[in-house]
């Protein structure tokens, strides 16, 4: 049964005074369109359904039956609840009109919302018709509101249940809502997190949103708008980056709202719902991947013959993108090896987007081309692979130096030769510059020596001199300083030549000491340093003794005092350029021998013999003849056999002597 009452519309009275409670918000103003919240509100000229006894609360007010809950249905099976106790109701829709949003309307509307389908069981509908009344019904006298209000009094269930729902519903509204955004620069891919709550903090179910996202990036679903409905928990969408570059996301969030119905009697319902705007944020994005590739070569100087190595890593910086999971990324090296002293400065750096085909190119027309090539896999940033190069890409055999000089690499990660995943991230290839001093190195040359003593045999006294032939130095050696920036060491400007004496110390046992160990020895009785002079690191013949003056300008001078060995040792210490040599000790070629001849046998002077007394003369031995031999031993025996006669002789003359 319909009401009736007054037209006279005055200010509403407080619904509940917790309702006057602020509602806070950190969104941005609410936006005039209205969002669909949800059930289409009844159109102009509609006349809703009447409600179903199951949906009220019959009670008598002043001898009359009335009826408190909804007054009608519309199409879509909303509820409409009057707000004019006075006046009859014909549940003709004549115009609809938009309530303003305020702390109350949206508790209201969140009401409405949640229970807009529940039946009067435990008297949700009309202790939502009671609080509709409460809030909007402003007729007056006995057959007003507030009378038939007072007559509800008599059923406290009503009542409870009213301050039930007026109890639940701060925690239906959404007060604040603010996104958070998040991006993983691993996977490219970010979440937005969404945050509706209410006054206590607690999540808001079930309230539409719309986002909008800016910038090098898309949503899951691959657009730049996503429409959904808040959950119970925070709500998560995805969105992945396309490209680099900042990215933005805006949104609104619906909140409830309430619809004036116009008509014989005015109700109220659940209307489209208020759009607040959600405060923007934004995150730089690195999507492209930039990798740093750091080389070093080592040892900073090789000798010919030695393999060619070095040690790569590539690296993903702050700032170039983060390594890709799971990303393998190829890397390809080449080598240049042979390279003159000018070359170390000439340093090329590979220009902006050039490929790494363009940069070897523009090496070639330059004169420089790679006589070793490498390759090498990366699987995290920061791994470090050491390679050794090869004569043929994609071959196995190894690359020795080949000559002197100074070599370099150059590595490049290329785009076009990685997997499509990894090949969609990169920009351009990378490459590094050509000489880079951390890729430099020398390759020192070897030496050839080769020398003859003038004479191998001379007597004591005698000068001995040397005659060393030396090749393979670089032909401007002695005069570089060396790189400081590339590591390597300045040339050493002088060989040392060294002369030794070995033997016996008499001259009678020196085949002992005859040298035969290529090694030289330690100095002791039988082994004495003569001297050690320097002369230049050059290519060329060097005479050593014979008074041919030294590096220094000091003539040189070796007199070969003692019988012996004495041996030539030629040594160059080596630098950065050129390997270390030294000469054989034992080496036929580089050693005289200093011999003894015996002396001649000299005949002793004869003694005299006295003549005897012609009264007593005595046999005389016979005299000895000359041999003529001229064998020492010999003519020894013949004097001393004359000397033992000459001795007889006299000895006899004295025995007569003493006899008379």
């Amino acid at each position: 049964m319909t009401a009736y009452g007054t037209q006279q519309p005055r200010p509403a009275e407080p619904l509940h005074r917790r309702f006057l409670a602020a509602l806070a918000a950190c969104v941005a103003v609410a936006l005039a369109l209205a969002a669909p919240w949800g059930a289409a509100v009844a159109a102009p000229g509609e006349t809703l359904a009447t409600a179903k006894s199951e949906d009220y609360f019959l009670y008598t007010h002043n001898g009359s039956t009335y009826w408190i809950g909804p007054i009608g249905y519309d199409s879509a099976g909303g509820r409409y609840y009057c707000i004019e106790q006075t006046r009859p109701t014909s549940l003709r829709v004549n115009a609809v009109s938009p309530l303003p949003d305020s702390p109350q309307n949206r508790r209201i509307a969140a009401l409405l919302r949640k229970y807009q389908h529940v039946h009067n069981s435990d008297y949700t509908q009309t202790a939502l018709a009671i609080i509709v009344h409460d809030a909007f019904d402003d007729t007056t006298g006995s057959a007003g509101w507030g009378a038939n209000r007072e007559t509800l009094r008599q059923y406290p269930r009503l009542f409870e249940r009213v301050d039930e729902l007026l109890a639940e519903a701060p925690q239906l509204v959404p007060e604040t809502m603010t996104a958070e955004l998040e991006y993983d620069p691993v996977t490219r891919t970010g979440n937005v997190r969404l945050h509706i709550r209410n006054g206590s903090g607690g999540t808001v179910a079930g309230v539409p949103f719309t986002l909008k996202i800016d910038g090098p990036a898309r949503f899951g679903n691959g657009s730049t708008t996503v429409t959904g409905t808040s959950g119970d928990y925070t709500t998560v969408i995805t969105w992945h980056a396309t490209g680099d570059g900042p990215v933005t996301v805006t949104g609104s969030a619906t909140v409830p709202s309430i619809d004036r119905i116009i008509s014989t009697q005015d109700m109220v319902t659940l209307g489209g719902g208020h759009m607040q705007a959600i405060d923007e944020v934004t995150i730089p994005v690195r999507y492209s991947f930039n990798p740093t590739i750091t080389t070093r070569i080592s040892p900073k100087s090789i000798a010919t013959g030695a393999p060619v190595t070095d040690d790569v890593q590539v690296s993903a910086l702050p700032g170039s993108g983060a390594w890709p999971r799971g990303a393998q990324l190829h890397a390809r090296g080449w080598y240049f090896g042979g390279l003159p002293i000018h070359a170390l400065g000439e340093r090329y750096v590979p220009n902006a987007h050039a490929t790494a085909p363009e940069f070897l190119e523009q090496l070639a027309r330059a004169g420089y081309e790679p006589c070793a090539f490498a390759e090498a896999t990366f699987g995290a940033s920061g791994q470090t692979v050491h390679v050794q190069g090869v004569r043929e890409p994609g071959a196995d055999e190894p690359y020795l130096a080949e000559q002197g000089g100074f070599g370099t690499w150059v590595w490049a990660v290329e785009r076009d030769r990685q997997a499509g995943d990894v090949r969609e991230l990169l920009v351009d290839d990378v490459i590094t510059a050509f000489m880079d001093p951390s890729e430099t190195h020398a390759v020192r040359a070897p030496l050839t020596v080769e020398s003859r003593v003038v004479e191998s045999v001379v007597r004591p006294g005698a000068q001995i001199t040397d005659v060393i032939r030396v090749s393979g130095f670089p032909d401007e050696h002695g005069d570089w300083g060396g790189s400081g920036e590339h590591g390597i060491d300045a040339d050493v400007p002088y060989a040392q030549v060294r002369v030794w004496w070995a033997g016996s110390g008499d001259g009678q046992d020196d085949g002992a000491y005859e040298p035969a160990d290529a090694q030289e020895p330690e100095e002791d009785d039988h082994h004495i340093l003569i001297g050690t002079w320097e002369y230049e690191a050059v290519n060329g013949e060097i005479h050593v003794g014979g008074g041919t003056p030294d590096a220094h300008g000091n003539p040189v001078e070796i007199r070969a005092e003692r019988p012996g060995w004495y041996v030539f040792v030629w040594e160059f210490a080596g630098d950065g350029r050129v390997q270390a040599a030294t000469s054989s000790y034992a080496d036929p070629q580089e050693r005289v021998f200093v011999r003894v001849e015996p002396e001649p046998a000299r005949t002793p002077e004869a003694v005299p013999v006295a003549e005897p007394e012609p009264e007593a003369e005595a046999p005389q031995p016979p005299a000895l003849a000359t041999t003529g031999v001229s064998n020492a031993w010999p003519i020894t025996l013949g004097l001393l056999t004359l000397l033992a006669a000459a001795i007889l002789v006299v000895r006899h003359r004295r025995e007569l002597e003493d006899g008379e």
